[in-house]
């Protein structure tokens, strides 16, 4: 029938394959059908209705609607806050996913405070060399970049590196990233030979 977390998992994946493809509406309106049957079958208070709301917050960030999705991420968080407790994978990524929203906006003391929050969870859970925890630092580095505080970016991305490097080897596109992003860090700061 219509009314089953199956079915509503086809619209989820449908809205996945909408999203990649840059069709946005259809993208969103996949994730609502969804959004919709898992909220009449598992009520407000289930992880896959925060992944619902999770889905739309990241279309509507593809869309440039930074406050809707900010919506739609706390909705998330909200659910993952009372299902999972504070200190959960979920929750983490829920506020990286409101960091990544606020650097957008150029609100960066937010951003921090968002990405800070995701980090000691990620720590906290993950421990100190996970992959996550390196995108937590790398996240930071590229906001204080945009800030201009150089040196702090440096050392974000510096602790991502060696995360990079120690999890992911030396042959891994992350670790190019984070060489790149020092790279560029040190070529504003006119470090040409470092860069």
């Amino acid at each position: 029938g219509h009314n089953h977390p199956d079915v509503a998992n086809s619209y989820h994946n449908m809205g996945v394959v909408y999203d990649d493809q840059g069709k946005y509406d259809q993208a969103v309106d996949m994730y609502d059908k969804s959004l919709q049957i898992r909220l009449s079958v598992l009520g407000h208070n289930h992880p896959d209705v925060a992944w619902s709301f999770g889905s739309i917050g990241v279309v509507y960030r593809h869309q440039g609607k930074y406050d809707q999705a900010v919506e739609m991420y706390d909705k998330s968080l909200q659910i993952g806050l009372s299902v999972v407790g504070h200190n959960h994978p979920d929750v983490a990524n829920s506020y990286n996913s409101i960091g990544v929203v606020y650097h957008h906006q150029g609100k960066y003391d937010q951003a921090v405070e968002m990405y800070d929050t995701s980090l000691q969870i990620r720590l906290s859970v993950l421990g100190h060399n996970h992959p996550d925890v390196a995108w937590s630092y790398h996240n930071m580095g590229l906001v204080y970049h945009r800030q201009g505080k150089y040196d702090q970016a440096v050392d974000m991305h510096d602790k991502s590196l060696q995360i990079r490097l120690s999890v992911l080897g030396h042959n891994h596109p992350d670790v190019a990233r984070s060489y790149n992003s020092i790279g560029v860090i040190y070529e504003r700061q006119g470090k040409y030979d470092q860069a």
